[in-house]
This record gives C-alpha cells, structure tokens and sequence, in this order.
C-alpha cells in the first residue's frame, strides 16, 4: 500500500551506509551505519559505537552524523589529539565542539595517521565511507612484495584477479618505484581513483593509499594488498538541480529539482510542453552538466562521469525479436553490442548471459526459436536483453509512442519487469492510464514526477513527486494523464495552474 505522505514531506531514512576499517592486523571489517554514531578506541570508560583498537585513535574520536532532512552522512572529529584526515585533508579545529562536519560520499577515505601521510604510523586507522559494499562479500589478502609489476583486472592472467564486471581484463597496472608504486590506468573504460580522485594516466601510490576500481576497493597495507569481490550492486539515484540554464545563462529551463527514487522503482515523468522533461532527463544522462547534482549509489555523476556513464542509459525503442534466432542467440548478439570485446572475452559474455536467463527465468528456454515462445516468454526474453549490460537506470523517452494501447501495455509490462530486477526505470510517457497491471487494475508505476511550467520565471519547477494514488488526489483527478489538464496552460486546452501547483508542493515539502 502506497504511503499517505509525499515522499519529499518524509524525513528520509538512513542510507544503507558502511565503513569498511582496516587496521594494524589487516583484517578488514564491514561495519553498518545506523543514524547517528560515535566512533573511538576501546578503553575501560563508556564505549563508543563505533570501536577499533589503536592507542593513536581518541577515546571519542568523532561521530558520524545522520541528516535526515537530506538523506546524508556528515563526519565531525571531536577535536582528537591526532585529528581525522579525510581523502587526505585534515580536519580542522571550528569550535569547542569540534571540526566542522565534513558531508560523506561513497569511496571517501577517513584516515587516522601521523601527518606525513606518506610514512604512516604502524598503529594507523583506515576507515572507507561506502554505499555499495554487502557484508556478506568476500576479501583477499594478496602478497606483492616479491612483484616489480602488479596488473589488475578480471583476465585469468593478472597477479590480481577481479571477479568485479566493471573491470576491464587488465585494468591497470602497479609499478614499484622505490618506496612507492606508480599506478597506470590502462586504458579502461570505467577509470581508476586513487584516494578518492580519478587518476589521469597515472598517480603515485603510497602505502595506506586506497584505489577503487569499478566497485572494488583495494588498499595497500605494506606489501600486502586488500580488496574485496563485489557481486553486482543495486543502486539508488538522487536528482539535485538549483538551476539548468542556456543562453549563457540568460534563459532557465529548470528549477529547484529534488527527489529521489530507488531500485526497484517504475518512474512516470509527466510534464507538459516547454516543463523541462528532456532537460531532466538530458540533466540525468549527464548530457550537460546543470547547477546541481546527480547522485547514483553515493557517487556524483558528473564528478566521475568516465567510470559512470555506463551505469545510466537512455531506452529509445525495444529492439523487435526476429523470430528465426534462438534466445541464446539473441542475447549474443545484444552481448556483443553491450559488452565491448576489448574489456569481455568471448567466454565472459556467455557467463553473463547465463547469469541474466537464471535471474528471468529463461534458461530452459535458450535453445528455442522465439517463433516458438508464448508472449511471456518473449516479454521476458526482451527484458533479458536490457539486463545484459550493467545499466543501472534506464530512461525511456516515450517507448509507448505510436503503439495501439495493447502494445503500449506490454511495453510497459517489460520495463517494469526490469525495474524489479533491482533497477531504477524512468519513462517518460502521454498514455501513463495504459500502464496498468491486467490482474490488479493498479499502475505499474511506482512514483510519479510532474514538471510544471511556472509563469513566473518561464523555468520548470517540479509540481509532485511521490506515489501514483497520492498524485492523483495532489492534482484532484481520477487519470494520471488529466493531470496535464490542470497545470497546462488555457492555450494548450489546460486550465493554467501551473504556479497554483508548484506553490502546493513546495509548502508540503516544508
């Protein structure tokens, strides 16, 4: 059942947040956030959340804060002795207090270490703020002490072997350089960050130092390097716009922006003509950056847009299934144009087509012709060949258009499907009363986001956001797609009150 209260009104729940903490003794530790913790050394007096053993750390050393108006983890160092450096940076005194609270990111490396970073104290701290990791992943401890050269990537050659899809086969290299190692991006197709900062070409690597590559971490702890297998992650997308402006900033499309939506959410984007529903979705893919943020799984897309342009797509058409192929074969094909041979051998694309037809549910269908397949099965079929490549949002600009309403509704079907393999689906969309489940009679969208034209500024505002009923009752209106009515102007047959709309949820957002 759907929430009574517009999810912009609600405070948000804590994020699925960790800190991966490494000590002296090397053994890498998950630990969950939960709101509001404290972290410091064990001792004998009251003890913290958060505990790790080393005489270098306070007996309160910091506290993690959770803001719920906005979704997000802040750091404070409680002015220790030894201080907190983040992604390098120390921390600076502010009060009597402590420092000032310092907003965490996914990869962000909290460090508590003597101040030549370069020669770290033998009792140091790593603690890595993430939003990806499972608990239930499995780390390695790898020796590279005896290697001058150290290649990393998911081919069956490298000294370190990722099991990581976003790797490419050798995706980048350590080379030592006395008491350091200088790290080459090999030309992969995602990038690598060294201390939180994407390299260009290649970084000095110091002991304690942390690489992310794809969704792996790797630290450097001596001669030994630490990193872990990550399955394939779900996501969460934050959409962040003060301002999105042409003209060299004479004219403003868009306006005060902000939701957020989950995996595993069907997204109806409705808006009408000149509202800004191709700038946001422009805004989403990255297509020129806005005054604003797009948050995906902790990480700014436009900050790191090389290693996460693959994780949003843009849907135009469903491809039409020729009826001659096998499944199997069909999501070949699809492979080879999703997956490029350079970074998936041919093997690698087979594993992961097998992955995608156990996750449908086709496997025992891969040898038939899709001539032979009922029209479940094909829907499946074409969901399998979204699933191959390793999108994490999907965004579709109106894949209904030119379809009679039965084909409209199968679209539909299929999208939502892929939503619910842990994916977050966008649709823009005329015909959103087509979209309906056939057994229940309910939308198969799960939000709704609605732009509205303000007279005011000429600018899109956003109107609403939140679920499909509680829409419907926002704009008084028994179909999603009378909502056009109210907000579109008398000119275009509405009834014009844009600005009536947006001021109404503006006031319940607070």
């Amino acid at each position: 059942m759907e929430s009574e209260k517009t999810v912009g009104f609600s405070p948000a729940p804590p994020l699925a947040a960790s800190l991966l903490i490494i000590d002296k003794r090397c053994q890498p530790t998950v630990v969950p956030l939960r709101g509001n913790m404290t972290f410091g050394r064990r001792h004998s007096g009251p003890p913290c959340d958060i505990l790790v053993d080393s005489p270098i750390v306070g007996r309160r050393h910091g506290e993690f804060i959770f803001d719920a108006s906005q979704g997000v983890y802040y750091y404070i160092d409680n002015n220790s002795l030894n201080g907190t450096f983040i992604n390098g940076v120390k921390t600076e005194y502010f009060n009597e207090r402590g420092s000032k609270a310092i907003r965490l990111s996914d990869g962000d490396i909290l460090r508590v270490d003597r101040t030549d970073l370069n020669r770290p104290h033998p009792e140091a701290v790593i603690m890595i703020f993430c939003l990806s990791l499972r608990f239930d992943e499995r780390w390695r401890l790898t020796d590279i002490g005896r290697y001058a050269n150290v290649t990393i990537g998911r081919g069956s050659n490298n000294i370190i072997k990722l099991t990581d899809m976003a790797a490419s086969r050798t995706h980048a290299v350590m080379r030592r350089s006395g008491i350091s190692w200088v790290v080459f991006d090999n030309g992969s197709s995602n990038g690598v960050s060294l201390n939180g900062r994407e390299i260009n070409g290649n970084a000095v690597m110091f002991d304690h130092d942390v690489l992310k590559i794809g969704n792996t971490v790797l630290v450097l702890f001596g001669n030994t390097l630490i990193y872990n297998n990550p399955r394939e992650s779900t996501g969460s997308l934050s959409v962040q716009i003060n301002k999105k402006t042409v003209d060299f900033g004479r004219k403003t499309l868009l306006s005060n922006i902000n939701f957020s939506v989950e995996s595993g959410d069907f997204v109806l984007i409705l808006g009408g003509s000149g509202a800004g529903k191709t700038t946001l979705v422009k805004a989403i893919l990255g297509d020129g950056k806005t005054d604003g943020r797009i948050i995906l799984n902790g990480q700014d897309l436009y900050a790191n847009f090389k290693s996460m342009k693959s994780q949003i797509g843009l849907v135009p058409q469903f491809l039409t299934l020729r009826v001659s192929d096998t499944v199997k074969n069909t999501l070949i094909d699809i492979a080879d144009i999703k997956l490029d041979r350079k970074n998936y051998s041919k093997q690698e694309k087979l594993q992961r087509i097998d992955e995608i037809m156990n996750k449908v549910g086709i496997k025992n269908l891969e040898n038939h012709l899709i001539s032979q397949l009922s029209g479940g099965q094909k829907k499946k079929v074409s969901v399998a060949c979204q699933l191959v490549g390793f999108q994490k949002v999907f965004i579709c600009d109106e894949p209904d258009s030119g379809l009679d309403a039965a084909s409209r509704t199968q679209q539909m079907e299929i999208l939502r499907e892929i939503a619910d393999n842990d994916k977050i689906v966008m649709v823009i969309s005329h015909e959103p009363d087509d979209a309906v489940d056939e057994t229940t009679g309910r939308s198969l969208f799960t939000k709704v986001v609605v732009l509205a034209k303000s007279s005011r500024d000429g600018a899109g505002h956003l109107a609403f956001y939140g679920g499909v009923e509680e829409a419907k009752r926002h704009f008084g209106v028994s179909r999603l797609q009378d909502i056009m009515k109210e907000i579109n102007p008398p000119y275009e047959g509405g009834k014009g009150l844009a600005d009536e709309y947006i001021d109404k949820f503006d006031s319940q957002r607070g």
